[in-house]
This record gives structure tokens, C-alpha cells and sequence, in this order.
């Protein structure tokens, strides 16, 4: 409360001062030393006359998606004239985001908070570098684009906001980056006036927002099936090369749906589809991420999913009918290499495409899947048996627990000789040395986030690599 009283404080002083001056510029010196002096140099008169002032702007976030969903890790700033490079560093800036947040203290034990009340948090974000750009962040010389990056990490700086109670994500409103000037920080115009102050726009427009990986991806699809579901999807397109190329298909988990595909995109790390290596392994692939309008495990129209006994969602034949629509579209689509998979309530779905319509796809790969193996018939399962199916899950998901879902399904199936491989894993922590826990080992994450294994190119079975058996099945 005292840095914000401090900052009003400096704020009106700088009113009074623009009023009493009819400017909103203050000159560093007195009104002889700013004028010129002909027996100086042009230099010499330029630092004279140089002033002291406060610059407002604009903003622009980048957001990348992560290991466990999307991130805000720079902030653009847009001044109204351009900025010495040499006079940016990143202690010249603090920066205070504020944003929605499910009250998760409010489920503690004694409180008498209303935890469906989403509240308004507050919290530092380190600042890791800051330089002169160009309008998308790149690195400039004197520009009228500076770029503040930003720290994150599983626990910090993330855009959307989760509620235990409907069980999907939205995206903050409000979303607010307050980015100041550090105390006794000051930057430079190019002209050499020194900026003692910024005054930039706090609210978020994630609309205008930067989404790197999602560059060249037609996120505004839109089908509608002749059951009257309407399923939003995002789609990715290789570079046409005269061949046919594979599909694959991403099905999201619970947290994902709605009508805004960046959710299900940057939630799940769809993203890593699009990539470099993913299109090289796959030899350039067709990319379809449809997002279910509620949950792929409903299945009623009351809109009941969370105690699915092992039945067919209300969405199967719509969405069957979007990816049908899909490959009738694009003619380089190569119908005997039909790939789908998707992670937990997408593992559900994945697992219900497959046993009614076993002769469509060249593969699949369920991920924490979450069809009850109570609601399996041997029947379904002796249909499957022949397709290549790939399941990944770890021991210690509790939120679909393996002994009720995998590892009796695929007991069965191995059973009847089904074509049927595994990655299993003890449990989901971050390999890439970067995160760590307050014990100082690899950040944890819950163990039923399997999917981070998949979408990192970690899957493997007796030496296979998971991404390359993927690029070499077909009907």
C-alpha cells in the first residue's frame, strides 16, 4: 500500500507540475541554460535543452504456451517517440500483474469465503530483460518499441484461470500488467530527453496479443453436425509439397473446452504439433484440434459427464462428421493415415472415436484415458484389437486412477493379442532442468498431466520412439 501511495503521490506532483507549466514536460534546467548559446556546440546546446518527462504507452503481451499451459512472458511496450537503446536494461523496470484467480484459500478448512467468487490477485513479476525492439519483440537498435520479459514458470504467469467447480479454464478478465519505471530508474528518448516516468495502459487485450506458435494456424474453424453441435477447432497446414500427408488428430482434456480454441491449443501443448521437429518426424502433417463445446464425456443433453459409466458421448457422430468434412476439404489429406489421440476427457473420446469407428483410423494414442473399463465390451474391444494403439499414463494419477481405466483395458487387450504399446510413468515431473520444487528437486506436476511426456517426444517402448512410430502407421 505504501509503493501505491508513493506512486499517486509522484503522479500528482507531476499533474501540478504539467498545469503550472501548461506541458506535462519539466525542463532540467532554468529557462537561460535551455536556450540556445551560439558559443557552444550543437551537442552542448542539445544537452542543455534537453528535458525531464514522463512518456506514455502502450502495450502488447506475447504468450507461449508451456509444459502446463500458456504463459505471458514479454510485454511490448509502444512510446510515443523512440527510445535510446543504450539506456535499457531490465532494472529499469518493475512490473505487477494483477488477474483473476479461483479463491483456492477459500477451500480451506474454517474459511468463510465463497469459493465460487473468483478473486482479483496480486503479484510481483520479475523482470529478466529489457531492450529496444521491433513491434513483435525482436531486438532493435533506438526504437519506439522497448520489450520487457518477464519470469514464469508453473506457478506464475499464466492468462488463464481455472475453476474447480466448472472444471475448465477461461481466459483472466481482468488480465493487468502495471509496468513502471523502478525507483530512481530513469530511460532516454533518442533526442537525449531523460524519461523519469511511464505511464502505460495496465489492461490486457488478449485479442491483440502476440501467440508465436500459433503463426499459420487457422484458429476460426467452425462445424456444425447434423445432431446440431457446433465444435470450434483449430487447424494446421504443412506446406503443400504435391504428397499426401498424415492427420492428426488432438482431442483436449476437460479443462480445454468452450469456443475459443486458444484454449485448447496453449493448454495442452497442441503447439508442439506445429513445430519444427514434430513436421519433420511426421514428414509434414496435417494438424485438426476440434474443442468440445462442454465436455467429450457427456453424455446427455442435460449435460451430465462426470459419472460416465463407459457410454458413448452426445458429440461422437458430430465430430466424426467435422473430421470426415475436414478431409473431404483438403485434398492432400492421406485418408489410410488418419491419426487421433487426446488426454483425459480427449482420452475418453479417443477411446470412444476408435470402437465405433475402427476401420477409420491408421492409429491412435490415448493419454490418462478416462473410459471406464466397466463400460468396455469385449465385443468393442475385439473390433480395436488390430489398430496400433499407443497408451500413456502414469502410476500415480489421481485424478483417473490407472487400476480403473488403463490397466485393466489393456490387460484385456493383450489378452487377445491386440496390437497395443505403453509408456508408463512413475510420474510427471519437468525434465528440462529449468523448474525446481522447494526441495530443489524437478518440479512435480500433478500425475495426471502424462500428456507433458507426449507432447516432449519422451514417449518410448523397448527403443521405438513414440512421435517416429507414429509417422510410419497407415491402414
Amino acid at each position: 500500500m505504501s509503493l501505491g501511495g508513493v506512486a499517486c503521490g509522484a503522479a500528482n506532483a507531476g499533474e501540478v507540475a504539467g498545469q503550472q507549466r501548461g506541458s506535462d514536460t519539466v525542463t532540467s534546467g532554468s529557462s537561460e541554460s535551455a536556450a540556445v548559446d551560439e558559443g557552444k556546440t550543437e551537442t552542448e546546446n542539445k544537452e542543455e535543452a534537453s528535458v525531464s518527462k514522463e512518456l506514455k504507452a502502450s502495450q502488447k503481451v506475447v504468450i507461449v504456451g508451456q509444459d502446463w499451459g500458456p504463459a505471458v512472458t514479454k510485454t511490448i511496450l509502444k512510446f510515443d517517440e523512440k527510445i535510446s537503446a543504450d539506456s535499457v536494461a531490465a532494472d529499469d523496470f518493475q512490473v505487477k500483474e494483477t488477474k483473476e484467480m479461483f479463491n483456492w484459500a477459500a477451500l480451506a478448512e474454517g474459511s468463510t469465503e465463497d469459493p465460487t467468487k473468483h478473486i482479483e490477485f496480486e503479484s510481483e513479476r520479475k523482470v529478466v530483460d529489457a531492450y529496444t525492439c521491433d513491434e513483435n519483440g525482436e531486438k532493435s537498435s533506438d526504437s519506439e518499441y522497448v520489450a520487457v520479459e518477464l519470469y514464469y514458470s508453473p506457478d506464475e504467469g499464466s492468462p488463464f484461470c481455472y475453476d474447480m467447480f466448472k472444471g475448465n479454464n477461461t481466459i483472466c478478465d481482468p488480465y493487468n500488467l502495471a509496468v513502471t519505471l523502478a525507483d530512481g530508474q530513469t530511460i532516454a528518448a533518442e533526442s537525449g530527453d531523460e524519461i523519469i516516468a511511464v505511464a502505460v495502459d495496465d489492461k490486457v487485450d488478449f485479442d491483440s496479443a502476440i501467440y508465436p506458435q500459433l503463426a499459420g494456424t487457422d484458429m476460426k474453424g467452425s462445424f456444425t453436425g447434423a445432431e446440431g453441435h457446433t465444435i470450434c477447432y483449430a487447424s494446421y497446414e504443412p506446406e503443400a509439397d504435391g504428397n499426401k500427408h498424415p492427420l492428426v488428430i488432438w482431442l483436449h482434456g476437460a479443462g480445454e473446452g468452450g469456443a475459443d480454441p486458444r484454449l485448447n491449443t496453449l493448454g495442452n501443448e497442441v503447439t508442439a504439433l506445429y513445430s519444427e521437429e514434430f513436421q519433420k518426424v511426421m514428414g509434414g502433417a496435417y494438424v485438426l484440434a476440434p474443442q468440445c463445446p462442454t465436455f467429450w464425456m457427456q453424455y446427455d443433453e442435460t449435460g451430465n459427464w462426470m459419472d460416465n459409466s463407459g457410454v458413448d458421448s452426445v458429440y461422437l457422430h458430430d465430430l466424426k462428421e467435422l473430421i470426415d468434412s475436414y478431409v473431404e476439404s483438403h485434398a492432400d489429406v492421406d485418408a489410410d493415415r488418419i491419426i487421433i489421440g487426446g488426454c483425459s476427457n480427449g482420452g475418453y473420446m479417443t477411446m470412444d472415436m476408435i470402437m465405433n469407428y475402427p476401420d477409420f483410423f491408421a492409429a491412435a494414442f490415448p493419454i490418462c484415458e478416462a473410459y471406464s473399463n466397466a463400460g468396455i465390451t469385449d465385443a468393442q474391444l475385439e473390433a480395436i484389437k488390430d489398430l496400433p494403439t499407443w497408451f500413456i499414463y502414469a502410476k500415480n494419477d489421481t485424478t483417473v486412477d490407472p487400476t480403473a481405466f488403463e490397466e485393466p483395458t489393456l490387460a484385456r487387450l493383450n489378452a487377445i493379442g491386440a496390437n497395443v504399446h505403453t509408456s508408463v510413468f512413475d510420474d510427471v515431473h519437468d525434465t528440462s532442468d529449468t523448474f525446481k520444487g522447494q526441495d530443489g528437486n524437478a518440479y512435480q506436476y500433478m500425475g495426471h498431466w502424462s500428456w507433458i511426456y507426449f507432447f516432449n517426444n519422451e514417449c518410448e517402448e523397448n527403443g521405438v520412439n513414440m512421435w517416429q512410430w507414429l509417422s510410419e502407421q497407415h491402414k
